[in-house]
């Protein structure tokens, strides 16, 4: 009895050590390459989208926008995310501008969070050889991360992971890494987390009133949900974010005049910061491309 007893628990200890293994570790090691974000793909994706976004009652929360642009010889997305009716502030802006080089490759990541009366909360980071430092900066205090590369092929905001996502095929995964601005406004602090996605199979949506065949992809841990259609547009996202709880945010018709007048009432309400918010992308890199551009071209 009692060697039956020990064998019963070895055996769900090797279960569960498996099942472990299967769930966190493998997904890890057998991480490809993320998708291709070329000057060529990110063109065909149209340039301009706008995303709504949800609560789990189906209460709106707020709107996301992208925009893609050239900056010399990379390729940038460029990101607007406005949450409106948290408990601590009325408004919050989040601007992102994530840059490509040639090869589509990551080179830089920048995040700005506007909406927390006299505190600063910016994210830049840049790649350097293997690595992929960034530096986080909280009202005066500054925190640096040392990313691996080979785990930040891709960085997304916890409410919109995705962007774009072409050329996906089923049984795909990469690692990437994923920064959480409204913990900066909620609770002061933020981080670096990184996840594992993989393409888990194929499933129909209905979107705008037609049924569209979207690759599903989903993440490790996290568990974020995406449905991605076939020229690599994300359609739907499903995010668990802190403070907020289950979060849905779905493509919708673009609005260049919704996008504008956010920007204009936030100048309203916080006009100090108001050329942070027109200079689309951070400084540093307007003073790489006047550089780039006296020496006869890029790095």
């Amino acid at each position: 009895m009692h060697r039956l007893l020990t064998v019963g628990i070895v055996l769900l200890w090797v279960s569960a050590m498996t099942a472990l293994f299967v769930r966190d570790v493998w997904p890890a090691w057998t991480a490809q390459d993320a998708p291709p974000m070329t000057r060529d793909e990110l063109a065909r994706f149209g340039g301009d989208q706008q995303l709504g976004i949800f609560d789990s009652a189906g209460k709106r929360l707020g709107t996301a926008w992208s925009s893609v642009s050239k900056v010399g010889s990379n390729t940038a997305i460029h990101g607007t995310v406005h949450i409106e009716g948290l408990s601590v502030v009325p408004v919050v802006l989040v601007e992102t501008s994530t840059e490509f080089d040639e090869k589509g490759e990551l080179d830089s990541f920048n995040l700005d969070v506007f909406g927390v009366p006299m505190t600063t909360i910016k994210v830049r980071g840049e790649r350097h050889g293997i690595y992929f430092p960034c530096e986080i900066q909280m009202g005066p205090l500054f925190r640096q991360a040392n990313l691996d590369m080979a785990a930040s092929r891709l960085i997304g905001d916890s409410l919109r992971p995705f962007n774009y996502l072409p050329l996906l095929k089923v049984g795909q995964s990469w690692r990437m890494q994923i920064v959480d601005p409204l913990s900066a406004v909620m609770g002061g602090s933020t981080r670096f987390t990184s996840i594992v996605a993989r393409v888990t199979g194929r499933e129909t949506i209905d979107h705008d009133g037609k049924p569209v065949d979207c690759f599903r992809v989903e993440t490790t841990p996290g568990q974020a949900k995406a449905w991605v259609a076939p020229d690599g547009r994300v359609l739907v996202q499903e995010v668990d974010v802190p403070m907020l709880g289950k979060v849905k945010v779905r493509d919708e018709d673009y609005d260049e005049q919704l996008r504008n007048s956010v920007r204009r009432r936030y100048r309203r309400m916080h006009g100090e910061q108001e050329n942070q918010i027109d200079a689309g992308r951070p400084i540093e890199q307007l003073e790489k491309t006047l550089v780039n551009a006296l020496s006869g071209g890029s790095r």
